[in-house]
């Protein structure tokens, strides 16, 4: 009967062990190497030129640049507010190059810029589907199936989806999902970073983690991202913080005052 209860006590501190232990995913891009850290909430992105952290629990996202050691760190409707304003200040500057532009040509000059303008803030979003393909392979030791995103019927992005790393345990998609949600919001709905950050796709989080994947741009072309290496382990909290040496910096240093 003891042996019993000392098995039983040691199965379920590994329980426990495994429930609070993280997720790191390293990947290569185009060649260039990036690391996800997940754990207790929280996610970081690390890259040789820019770290991004998310914090669900205190609403808080931190961005930064490694080689400056500087970062801003607020929540994502400020960073949303600023850029709408950001927008407008370069609204301005536009009007004011302008005036330096011949009388004859001011005008198509203008039409040519309020549409890119015009293309990015006010296009209506494309209709997004997600569709479960029957395609698989293995990945990394990772069974994993193919779900394509297609915006009005054509295909923007393909994962390849590990269905055993379930990171929405240590993860809560559906607020990953709102806060990128009200960080894109000054870019307006056309947006792709925006319309990939739309529920329908945050939400393959809860099938799994990706360990692929290809983005094609409008014309077709592909890009795309690889995980090479998948960790199980339990991370510091200091994973998740911005270097104490580091400068912060104002929104309005990046959009303008």
């Amino acid at each position: 009967m003891k042996k019993k209860v000392i098995l039983s006590a040691v199965w379920l501190l590994l329980i426990a062990a495994d429930a609070s232990a993280g997720w790191v995913f390293t990947e290569s891009s185009e060649g260039d190497k990036q690391i996800t850290y997940i754990q207790d909430n929280k996610m970081k992105f690390a890259a040789a030129d820019q770290i991004i952290i998310f914090d669900l629990d205190n609403n808080l996202i931190s961005f930064g640049n490694p080689k400056e050691k500087s970062y801003w760190s607020g929540p994502p409707d400020e960073f949303a507010a600023q850029t709408r304003k950001g927008m407008e200040i370069a609204d301005r500057v536009v009007e004011k190059q302008l005036s330096d532009v011949p009388a004859g040509q001011r005008e198509a000059f203008r039409q040519n810029i309020d549409r890119e303008v015009n293309k990015q803030i006010n296009a209506r979003p494309p209709a997004v589907e997600v569709k479960e393909s029957n395609r698989t392979s293995v990945m990394k030791g990772y069974n994993v199936r193919k779900y394509e995103i297609l915006f009005n019927g054509m295909l923007r992005q393909e994962q390849w989806i590990a269905e055993d790393i379930r990171v929405d345990k240590e993860f809560d998609v559906k607020s990953f999902g709102k806060m990128l949600t009200a960080f894109y919001a000054g870019l307006g709905q056309g947006n792709d970073d925006v319309v990939l950050s739309s529920p329908q796709v945050t939400n393959l989080l809860t099938k799994g983690w990706p360990l692929k994947k290809t983005d094609y741009d409008e014309d077709g072309y592909p890009e795309s991202d690889e995980v090479i290496k998948v960790e199980k382990t339990s991370l510091p909290a200091s994973t998740f913080e911005v270097p104490a040496n580091w400068r912060k910096f104002s929104l309005s240093d990046i959009f303008g005052k």
